[in-house]
């Protein structure tokens, strides 16, 4: 099983947020997982309009996380 971590690290004294934000998950397969987990990461760093994120494989198909 794979263990994936984000780790966001904000210290911008002009916005007045200091701090940071980790996360793990544990048991990410594949790349509906992955991006999941990306999509899931952004929110948490406050990019509250993600939905979704996506891979493009080589064949030029493209995978989501969905929910």
């Amino acid at each position: 099983m794979s263990t994936v971590s984000i780790v966001f690290d904000h210290n911008m004294e002009e916005d007045g947020i200091d701090g940071s934000v980790t996360l793990v998950r544990h048991g990410v397969e594949d790349l509906h997982a992955l991006s999941r987990f990306y999509a899931d990461g952004a929110r948490a760093a406050g990019y509250n309009y993600v939905q979704d994120v996506g891979f493009e494989k080589d064949d030029g198909s493209v995978v989501f996380g969905g929910f």
